[in-house]
């Protein structure tokens, strides 16, 4: 058996399923964060799955040259139609 690597900052959840399925039940804002994983996804896509998952906000780091893309990203996700299942709390 090899040895163990360890994890860096840019993984991501290993159980996304889980944590959409116990915030279906919360009836509290859900703010999503590092949905990105550190670049590792594009905003694009982590945005998408992070608001069809559920998530009423975004927590998204990104450098102040990203600022533009980044909203219009989010503002045209958000306009468009969302597969989602979860209400919106916020």
């Amino acid at each position: 058996m090899g040895e163990r690597q360890p994890e860096n900052h840019n993984i991501w959840s290993k159980t996304p399923e889980k944590t959409i399925e116990f915030m279906r039940g919360v009836k509290k804002p859900w703010i999503a964060y590092k949905v990105m994983a550190a670049g590792g996804i594009h905003p694009r896509d982590a945005f998408k799955y992070a608001y069809e998952g559920g998530a009423d906000f975004i927590c998204a780091g990104m450098f102040d040259f990203q600022v533009r893309e980044d909203v219009i990203l989010a503002r045209d996700i958000l306009a468009g139609s969302l597969k989602r299942q979860r209400p919106w709390q916020g």
